[in-house]
């Protein structure tokens, strides 16, 4: 069986990974994007792909953008390809790339289909409170995340569940089900998603990190707090300075808050506590970060503060 990959965060590391166990694929190529430049510019960093691309010593292909280069579109159509597997490469393919393959061109997606389709299902399904998410393999054409399921496979999402957590979770049963899909394929029926049933999960900007406690109920925000850890982080100003607020509870019993140092509108110092009034009821703050410090247990932090 031979293949080409195209993958290039961490999340498609244990695809790549379990295909490459199995003596039967040949992997062709690994096709990622381009290499990224540090902050400061002083150092090229390589995708995880790629890294792992190294490792195994498949030839590597970067293009700037796919569907334009010609020399690329040109390898992948003289490597005699039964599946192209795509798993968070970062570009829809054009229907000349998916016409490649003889077989296939299927995609790994951490999410049930149709249901959030787009660039962050994970964070989607913790932000919006999911019991159950999963990953799904799927035909692949030129929508985003639109084609036909072929496989499905269900994961709980547990109480305090974060992205991080559960990205580690999805990676592997991704990488489980793409490898089951291509050795059964000519088992595996497919079917047309319900679109009426679809919801779109966006790309992640800073902003959406901010904490609105007078917006935004305490659920909510104990959620987007898990959601939100590696990027952008759920966050508040105190003083102008931005604090990054890693764990909260939403507390269910009444709090009185009347006598509680007041450290901005909606956040309170209860003894060793850190509290803040939501839209409709209160949380209490565990772990906060401020900006350039380290991150610290509320009583840490508090113990910190002038007052």
């Amino acid at each position: 069986m031979n293949i080409a990959f195209m993958g290039t965060p961490d999340f498609a590391v244990p695809t790549l990974e379990k295909l490459h166990e199995d003596r039967d694929i040949s992997i062709k190529y690994v096709v990622t994007k381009y290499d990224s430049k540090s902050k400061r510019g002083q150092e090229i960093i390589f995708s995880p792909v790629k890294n792992k691309a190294l490792e195994y010593n498949i030839e590597i292909l970067q293009p700037l953008k796919i569907k334009d280069d010609r020399e690329v579109i040109a390898k992948l159509r003289n490597a005699d390809l039964d599946f192209i597997i795509v798993v968070a490469y970062g570009e829809i393919l054009s229907k000349e790339i998916l016409d490649i393959p003889k077989c296939a061109c299927i995609n790994g997606h951490a999410s049930l289909l149709p249901k959030y389709r787009g660039a962050s299902p994970i964070q989607s399904a913790i932000l919006y409170g999911d019991k159950v998410t999963g990953t799904t393999s799927m035909l692949m054409d030129v929508g985003l995340d639109t084609g036909d399921i072929l496989e499905q496979s269900e994961i709980a999402i547990e109480d305090k569940e974060t992205s991080d957590s559960l990205f580690e979770k999805l990676s592997y049963l991704t990488a489980d089900t793409v490898y089951h899909t291509i050795k059964n394929f000519d088992k595996i029926g497919h079917v047309k998603q319900d679109d009426s049933k679809s919801s779109k999960s966006c790309i992640i900007k800073k902003e959406f990190g901010e904490i609105d406690f007078k917006n935004e109920d305490a659920a909510y925000i104990e959620r987007k707090v898990r959601a939100y850890t590696s990027w952008p982080s759920a966050y508040i100003y105190i003083d102008s300075i931005q604090h990054k607020i890693w764990d909260v509870d939403v507390i269910d019993s009444d709090v009185n808050l009347d006598g509680a140092l007041k450290i901005t509108d909606d956040v309170y110092v209860l003894g060793k506590e850190i509290y803040a009034r939501c839209k409709d009821g209160i949380i209490r703050i565990n772990e906060i970060q401020k900006s350039g410090k380290n991150r610290l247990k509320a009583r840490d932090f508090i113990n910190g503060l002038k007052i």
